[in-house]
C-alpha cells in the first residue's frame, strides 16, 4: 500500500555552469525520460520560450543539446521532435547505455568521494521505498535518473561530462518506463540499483561494472519479452524486392 506521498528528489545537476539553456534542457529530458513528451511530439521554439519565460536563442540551444544526448531531432525548416527509436535499434541503444554504465560504476568504486556515495545511497533507499509502497513507474524512473546520474558524478567530472554529452542518462525509447509498469518490474529496478551502489561502496570495481550492466541487460530482457521479435530493416526490404 502507497504511503501516501511523492518520492521526487532533487536530482544531480547535469552541468556546474547553471546555464538557462542547460537548466531547460534538462527540464525537458525529464519531461521525456517520464514520458510526458512522448517520441514524435514536436518541440516548438516559440512554445517553449514563451512556457519557461526564455528567449528563442536560449531554447535553440537547449535542443541542441537533447539532439547532441540522442532525445531529439532537429530537421533544418522542420523544427524539432522528440526522437523516435526504431524497435530494432533498441538492442544497440541498450548496449550503449550498458557500457557506458560499466565505465562509470568501475571508476566510481575507486573515485566517489563521502558525498557521492551519500547521494547514490540516498536515490537507493528512495527507489527501495517506492517498490515497498507501490509508487508509480513515473517516480521510479526519475529516481533511476538521479542514480544514474550519480553514479557518472561518482566517476569523476572527465567521465561525468563525456558521458552527459554523449547520452542521456538512462535508455530512451518508447517502451522505457515498461519494465516499471509492475510492482515485480519496479522492485527489481531497485534492487538490480541497490547491486551497483553496494559494489561501488566496497570499492569492487569489477563487481560494480558487472552490477551496472547487469542492470541494463536485465532493462533489455524485459523490452523484449513485452513484444514479438521485430525483423531487421535490411532484412525486410530484401524480402519485399
Amino acid at each position: 500500500m502507497s504511503c501516501g506521498h511523492q518520492h521526487y528528489m532533487p536530482l544531480p545537476a547535469v552541468s556546474d555552469d547553471g546555464s538557462q539553456s542547460t537548466k531547460l534542457a534538462d527540464e525537458l529530458a525529464m519531461l521525456i525520460h517520464l514520458g510526458d513528451l512522448r517520441p514524435g511530439a514536436p518541440l516548438r521554439e516559440v512554445e517553449l520560450a514563451d512556457a519557461h519565460g526564455v528567449s528563442r536563442t536560449i531554447v535553440r540551444a537547449s535542443l541542441q543539446r537533447l539532439e547532441a544526448q540522442g532525445l531529439a531531432d532537429i530537421v533544418l525548416n522542420k523544427g524539432a521532435r522528440v526522437r523516435s527509436v526504431r524497435s530494432d535499434a533498441i538492442p544497440d541503444l541498450i548496449e550503449l547505455h550498458s557500457a557506458l554504465s560499466s565505465l562509470c560504476a568501475r571508476h566510481s568504486a575507486n573515485r566517489a568521494t563521502t558525498d557521492q556515495l551519500h547521494v547514490m545511497r540516498r536515490f537507493v533507499d528512495m527507489m527501495l521505498h517506492v517498490a515497498d509502497e507501490g509508487g508509480d513507474a513515473r517516480e521510479m524512473q526519475h529516481l533511476r535518473v538521479g542514480f544514474s546520474r550519480a553514479l557518472a558524478e561518482g566517476a569523476g567530472p572527465v567521465i561525468a561530462e563525456r558521458v552527459r554529452a554523449a547520452a542521456p542518462a538512462v535508455p530512451h525509447h518508447d517502451r522505457a518506463l515498461h519494465d516499471l509498469s509492475t510492482a515485480h518490474g519496479r522492485k527489481e529496478a531497485a534492487q538490480l540499483a541497490r547491486d551497483v551502489y553496494n559494489a561501488v561502496a566496497q570499492h569492487d570495481a569489477k563487481s560494480a561494472a558487472i552490477a551496472a550492466a547487469r542492470m541494463l541487460q536485465v532493462h533489455g530482457d524485459r523490452v523484449r519479452e513485452a513484444d514479438p521479435p521485430v525483423e531487421p530493416q535490411r532484412t525486410r526490404r530484401a524480402r519485399a524486392a
